[in-house]
Formats: C-alpha cells, structure tokens, sequence
C-alpha cells in the first residue's frame, strides 16, 4: 500500500502529474479496503508537504536524493497525522522501500525516523515563517494575503487550507426531487448535499445522470448568473463544463448555452458530462476565449477565468506545492482579455459574471476597478469573496450589467 502512494507521489511531485487525475486512473490498483487511507496519505502528504519537510530536514546532513526526500515525507506525515497507525509499521515500509532506491539511503531513514518519533522540534520565531511551516504555505503568499485582507483573516485562510472537505454534489433537477435524493441518503448542506460514498463516478446516482460533483462556491457562481429558461448564455472557460451544466440544470434545458474552451479534449469532457446529464441546450466549442469576433450576442456570460488557485488548496493541493509568485503575473493578462472580450458580446441590460477560485486582489477586484474605468457603460450590481472556512473553499465573483 505505502509503495503505491510512494509512486503517487513521485509522479505529482516529481513530474507534475495533477493529483486528481493520478487518483482517477490508478487509485484502482489499490484494494478497495484500502482506498480511503491511500488517498488520505497522498492528499495529506502534498497538502502538509513543506511541515513534513521541515520535521526530517532538521535531521539530515547533506543533500538529500529527491526520491528520499519524499519518501521521508509521507512517512512524516503518518507519524504526525494518522493516529491508529503503528509507528513501527510506517518506519519499516518507509526502509524497505529505500532499500529499492538506494540501500545506503535506507539506514538514513531508519535514523531520521527515529529522531523525528523522539525530538520535539522547534518554529522559527518569525511569526510568517512559523506559519509557513505550521501550514505549508509558501512566506512571499502569507504576506501578501496580510497587506490585503489583515493579519486575523491571512492566519485564518492559512489554516483552512488544509482541511478535509467533504465531497459535495449538486441534485438534477430534471432527473430527480430533492426529497428523493434525501430519503436515498443524501445528506443536505444549503442548496447542495453530502456525498459519503468512495468511488463517485460508479455511483449509480451519478451514472444516471441525478448528480453531480460541485464546491459550494462554484455553484454560488453558477446562480448569480441569474439564468431564466429560454435564455442564450455564453461560458467562455467552460471545461470541464460543471458551471455550465448547473447553468442548463436551471433554465430547465430551455435556451442555448455555448461552452467553450481552448483545448479540444477538454471541450470532449464537457460534451460527455451533458450527455450523461441529458441537457441538450449545452453546445460545446473549442475557442479561444480572448478571441470572440464571429460571436453573437447573449443575455448571460460566464467569465470563469484562468487563475493562481489560491481559494482551493484543500481540493487542490498540489497548487500549493508547484505556485510561483510569478504566476499570477502571467495569468493577470489573459484573464483581462477575456473579460474584455466577453463584454463586448452581451446584450444591453444583460449579466456577466466574472469569477475565479482564487483568494488575491490583484486577479479579483483589481480587475474589475480596471474593466469598470474602462467601459464606462458597465455597472458594478455585486462583488462577493467567499473566503475559505470549515467545509468551503474560496472563491470570488463580480456581477457587472450594461446599461
């Protein structure tokens, strides 16, 4: 079992494979018994991924081989996190499997272990670095959320990040009442609902098209489209089409909804993801949404925009462990560009809504001031940031008209 997430690991950290899509294709391979504590470990390990650094690196003389590095990491994070497992189970995988990457390196393990099982270690006394280490977050991103939105709020976020989220779907409409869905067992949590199942995707519910997985945050997006039935709605980033499904879901697949997006087997997955739902309306394209010329005009536009992911390093945890700071200054750009764009195609008197998933005023309000004072036919109607907190991630939204 701790092979397997070992190898998890290294193809996330090592060659940028995305968690979530590892999981999809190989969490199969592990017995079914096991599957929850796998997935546990391998999200645990990549979300807690620089603390569990920090425990064994105090330890270590010398430059240590990446591949240790992150096998001495998932074990740290056992020894720190999972409660009903032996130390002496986790210490001795941890060895064996060194032993199949350089045997040397295996009796360094076994030591470093050992001193982290025993020794109380130390913060820095940097209050941001301390944090950093405490919540695996990069120093250069605290600070920024500090100048931004305070002190109290910046530690808060800080430590929501690591949270265990439950998985939420979003009901069918059309397929199924809510009542239906609460006497099969489904938990509700405001508009959506607790699923407590393993394997969603075999989850007869979800086959049949009744449910589908969706943060409550996203979906607060999807309703401040204020779509009606009937309607031409356009989602300019639409893959892999979860907006524009809970779009159609609410205008009782009455209307049109063009969903694009820059990559034509992105655009295949929501063409699925309709099928499988039964909603007709949902028109996937591939395009470039910073380029919209032959485009006519809608009542509704979903700028879902390309962004740091800073609101949802619990779904994601990845992003915390591969961002930059300069990311942002790449995306900023593009996400403008579409905003501009989309503007240009709505009807008088129609929404956009311009979203992302991030926790940052420079790709959030900043550019919606800047949109504002350059189309001066545009008003702001509403701006929310839902900031992460127990069982949410983070997410912001604009709500513009035209006058």
């Amino acid at each position: 079992m701790r092979a397997w997430i070992y190898k998890a690991l290294c193809a996330v950290l090592l060659r940028n494979t995305y968690s979530n899509l590892y999981l999809k294709v190989h969490l199969q391979e592990v017995e079914k018994a096991n599957q929850a504590l796998c997935t546990r470990i391998f999200y645990g390990t990549i979300q807690n991924y620089r603390y569990c650094e920090y425990m064994w690196q105090t330890f270590a003389k010398g430059k240590v081989d990446p591949k240790i590095g992150i096998l001495l990491s998932m074990s740290v994070y056992q020894l720190k996190f999972l409660d009903r497992v032996p130390q002496y189970a986790i210490v001795n995988d941890a060895v064996n499997i060194a032993k199949k990457i350089n045997l040397r390196a295996s009796r360094m393990v076994n030591a470093i272990l050992h001193k982290v099982i025993e020794a109380d270690i130390a913060y820095p006394e940097d209050p941001i670095e301390a944090l950093s280490i405490e919540t695996s977050i990069q120093p250069w991103l605290l600070k920024m959320w500090k100048a931004q939105y305070g002190q109290e709020r910046m530690k808060a976020m800080a430590h929501f990040s690591n949270q265990i989220l439950p998985i939420l779907v979003r009901r069918n409409p059309l397929k199924i009442t809510r009542e239906d869905l609460i006497q099969a067992g489904y938990e509700p949590m405001e508009d959506l609902f607790i699923y407590s199942g393993n394997d969603l995707a075999k989850n007869s519910y979800y086959l049949q098209g009744m449910i589908s997985a969706q943060d409550h945050g996203s979906f607060e997006i999807a309703k401040a489209l204020d779509v009606k039935p009937g309607m031409k709605v356009l989602d300019t980033c639409a893959a892999p089409g979860t907006k524009s499904m809970a779009l159609a879901e609410q205008m009782k697949n009455q209307g049109l909804i063009h969903s694009l997006d820059l990559h034509a087997h992105r655009v295949q997955l929501i063409q699925s993801d309709a099928n499988r739902l039964g909603l007709d309306i949902v028109h996937p394209l591939c395009q470039d949404a910073t380029q919209l010329t032959n485009f006519d005009l809608y009542d509704r536009i979903l700028c879902d925009v390309p962004c740091t992911g800073y609101g949802v390093f619990s779904r994601k945890p990845d992003i915390k462990y591969h961002m930059k700071p300069e990311d942002m200054d790449a995306l900023i750009p593009i996400s403008y560009a579409i905003l501009d764009q989309a503007s240009k195609h709505l009807k008088p008197q129609g929404i956009l809504v311009f979203s992302t998933c991030t926790i940052n005023k420079k790709e959030n309000e900043k550019q919606i001031e800047k949109f504002l004072k350059e189309h001066p036919n545009f008003e702001l109607l509403e701006e929310k940031t839902m900031f992460p907190q127990v069982n949410y991630d983070g997410f912001y939204y604009a709500k513009v008209s035209k006058k």
